[in-house]
């Protein structure tokens, strides 16, 4: 029996090693539960560990067993119906929102879905890169207040933009989760992304000399996907010239939301990373693919020097040896979006 108490991202990721611990996912295993009883706590990142747990099992045909909401008289219960994950879960026929006061609800986007739409519409990868962002973004600022504050919305669609890119160039997913909610007790955005695929150290590139002493860790490539300046292998042909990954998405979303002195949390494989100005803390999980998730508080975007940022980025690139010429994509704020309209 697995008692869903906070569905949040600390502890759910809790929830992924437990299974992996007890062998949940060997064929043999008993069939596992999964209780809502006692859940009082909700939150994009951990609905979305959650609902991706579950897809996995169903993949993978591991027995499993969600127990009835029917009954719950629960505050987090009713919350879940109102965002619609207990709907995905087959728990609820309950009408659902998408979007409420606070929240855009945990969405799973397929890929071989989404890719016929644009076709049909005429449209590039890019151009849904820049609408699903500038979508997060100015849902959460109106929320916040914060809507007509052109600079805090650059700088906000870029941190998103180039999380969105990071499932699309490096996952080899099928489908992949977004979610985002604002807090008001804490002016504070979270948004959560995660998909299915491979996992970051089957597409971080790892020198030769690095695989010497044995095979590259979760941590490890965790850890070099931070690098600025790392190209990953995947440099899809569908990406026009100036968006040619080099490497520095991820790491100027994680100094952004660093010196605003939020939380930026990275799991692949069997770790996660979490990073903010004061620490560095690794735990260990069982996540499949890759999730990535920010804490921010928007008010102190106001205080990001954008081009500091990316000179300091540049400089550290040049001093481990790897690529310190961003790609224009990396160097402009505004979305392609933005700048034609």
């Amino acid at each position: 029996m697995v008692s869903i108490v906070n569905m949040k991202y600390d502890n759910m990721m809790r929830m992924t090693k437990h299974l992996k611990e007890k062998n949940f996912y060997l064929e043999d295993s008993i069939e596992l539960i999964f209780d809502f009883s006692s859940l009082n706590f909700i939150e994009p990142a951990g609905a979305i560990i959650l609902l991706s747990t579950i897809d996995r099992l169903k993949e993978d045909d591991i027995a499993h067993k969600l127990e009835s909401i029917e009954n719950l008289n629960r505050d987090a219960i009713s919350y879940g119906e109102t965002m619609g994950i207990f709907q995905k879960l087959g728990l609820s026929d309950a009408r659902s929102f998408s979007r409420g006061p606070n929240y855009i609800a945990p969405a799973k986007i397929v890929l071989t879905e989404l890719f016929d739409s644009l076709q049909s519409q005429s449209k590039t990868i890019e151009t849904y890169y820049d609408e699903i962002s500038s979508d997060i973004v100015t849902k959460m600022l109106k929320d916040f207040g914060k809507d007509s504050e052109e600079e805090v919305k650059n700088l906000f669609e870029f941190v998103v933009r180039e999380m969105i890119r990071n499932i699309f160039d490096h996952s080899q997913t099928k489908q992949f989760y977004y979610g985002s909610q604002f807090y008001p007790a804490t002016n504070s955005v979270e948004v959560a992304i995660a998909d299915l695929g491979v996992g970051l150290v089957k597409t971080v590139p790892f020198d030769i000399e690095e695989s010497w002493f044995g095979q590259p860790t979760d941590e490890d490539a965790i850890k070099k996907a931070m690098i600025p300046g790392l190209s990953a292998l995947s440099n899809h042909a569908y990406a026009p010239e100036d968006y040619k990954n080099s490497g520095y998405g991820l790491a100027l979303v994680r100094r952004i939301v660093e010196k605003t002195n939020g939380y930026f949390s990275i799991a692949s494989g069997n770790k996660a990373i979490t990073y903010s100005l004061s620490e560095e803390s690794v735990e260990d999980c069982d996540i499949t693919g890759t999730l990535i998730r920010m804490r921010i508080n928007v008010e102190n975007l106001n205080n990001i020097n954008f081009e500091e940022i990316l000179e300091e980025a540049k400089k550290e690139a040049s001093c481990k040896g790897y690529n310190d010429s961003p790609s224009s994509a990396s160097k402009r704020l505004k979305s392609q979006m933005s700048e034609k309209s």
